[in-house]
């Protein structure tokens, strides 16, 4: 059967998880952009058939239900979704087809279409959602020119699913013919196609010395983390968040999310941490006498706190909201805005902070600094 057919028969449960992430940043996202008075374009570059045979939403109807709200509200939006397989088009195009709102379904490799998006991104604002299901389906730098277009001042914003557990198997096993004891070969083709894919060499590092050895948890975040970083070419702000089956396992996938604005970085931070913490607590709580999570998984103000200082140590005098900002990029996905402003709050409160405001309630705009 075609791995591809048989990957949507049933929703696997990081693909729910992968979703929920989507689902939460979509209304926030969109309902900002909004504001812009601008048309508003969402691309989904691997679509698939709108729902899994065993009936649960994928990403076009996540999508679509938000898009059609916007809709209703007169606000002009457009779902363009791309999809390859033959038989998973037909089937996209019956699952969109009860919207209202303008829906563009396209057959074929999305790199067919990526002139016609660059297009649309110098009218409306864009949110492109790239989900392959194999790391060789997407070459890094293949929507450029839609990216570009963020230096002429277009909102455009991407979210990524970099399948960085099958990268990494797929350059091992190939094995002797990109590297021996550890050396890299002359197959400068080979090697350059992964170059490619990945947007950089940085992942030379992790595998030609252990071309032949198992990786471990932290292979697979320093993997993407490089990925990461190369979307600094067009994006000012990143996120990185592993998505994994089960608690402390290696991850299925990363999601690496670029904005040109630190607003965007907030609202997909949290809806990262509302997703984590609905998978801890399906893990360790529900249906427990009593909560057993990790203790890196609860809550503890005072170690929010010693975040905040370190991170005003590190970045200097700087607005309540960016400090906000970067205490979220260095430890991403494990605390909502509401709780670094407590912290904030807190610290200068307790004098662990100056700033030009009492702390008594957040203030956006006063500076904060380390003592």
């Amino acid at each position: 059967m075609d791995n591809t057919l048989d990957f949507f028969k049933q929703k696997r449960p990081w693909s729910k998880y992968k979703d929920l992430i989507l689902d939460y940043y979509l209304q926030p996202y969109l309902h900002k952009v909004a504001k812009l008075r601008k048309p508003i374009l969402v691309v989904d570059c691997f679509a698939g058939p709108g729902k899994f045979d065993d009936g649960e939403a994928g990403s076009p109807i996540i999508i679509s239900k938000h898009l059609q709200a916007l809709h209703e509200k007169g606000i002009k939006v457009i779902g363009y979704f791309v999809e390859k397989n033959p038989e998973l088009y037909e089937r996209l195009n019956v699952n969109t087809s009860g919207f209202s709102f303008p829906v563009f379904t396209k057959k074929g490799d999305f790199r067919n279409y990526v002139e016609e998006i660059g297009e649309f991104s110098k009218t409306h604002t864009v949110f492109v959602y790239l989900d392959p299901i194999k790391p060789s389906h997407l070459i890094f730098n293949v929507l450029e020119s839609v990216y570009n277009n963020l230096t002429q001042g277009q909102s455009v914003e991407t979210l990524i699913n970099f399948l960085s557990i099958g990268f990494l198997r797929a350059v091992r096993s190939l094995g002797d013919n990109i590297a021996e004891s550890g050396v890299p070969k002359n197959n400068p083709a080979l090697v350059k196609k992964w170059d490619d894919i990945a947007g950089g060499t940085y992942w030379h590092d992790i595998v030609f010395p252990t071309t032949f050895k198992p990786h471990n948890l932290a292979d697979y975040d320093r993997l993407a983390e490089g990925y990461r970083e190369q979307l600094s070419r067009w994006f000012t702000w990143r996120l990185s968040y592993p998505v994994r089956e089960k608690y402390n396992q290696q991850p299925k996938y990363h999601l690496i999310f670029g904005s040109r604005h630190p607003d965007a970085i907030e609202l997909m931070n949290s809806g990262m941490v509302k997703a984590r913490r609905e998978f801890v607590g399906s893990r360790f709580i529900k249906g427990h006498l009593f909560a057993n999570q990790p203790k890196e998984e609860v809550i503890r103000p005072e170690e929010i706190i010693k975040l905040i200082i370190q991170i005003s140590k590190k970045v200097g005098k700087e607005t309540w909201k960016m400090l906000r900002v970067h205490s979220t990029i260095t430890e991403p996905c494990m605390y909502n805005p509401s709780e670094l402003n407590q912290a904030i709050k807190m610290a200068i409160k307790k004098g662990d902070l100056k700033s030009n405001c009492s702390g008594d309630k957040i203030e956006e705009d006063a500076l904060v600094w380390s003592i």
